[in-house]
């Protein structure tokens, strides 16, 4: 990921969430006028994201999971009774 910014730091940042190259001056300083130059590899393959394979599916299992354990509750406190 390659992040420009006017007011703020200007850097490379790796798939693994490592930044490789920020734009400094000789004092550290982030707040500065520059050029960053940099590589990126690009896939040579499109391999689809676990969301763009299954979707909602997740969200989807959770609300389900939520729901049955909300009736399974309701259900021992109308036996209880």
């Amino acid at each position: 990921m390659v992040r420009a910014a006017n007011t703020g730091v200007t850097c490379f940042v790796s798939e693994f969430g490592r930044v490789t190259q920020i734009l400094q001056d000789d004092t550290g300083n982030t707040f500065n006028e520059g050029v960053l130059t940099g590589g990126i590899n690009l896939p040579q393959e499109r391999q689809m994201t676990f969301y763009a394979r299954h979707g909602e599916w997740f969200s989807e299992s959770c609300a389900v999971i939520s729901a049955l354990a909300l009736v399974s509750i309701f259900v021992r406190l109308k036996v209880a009774q």
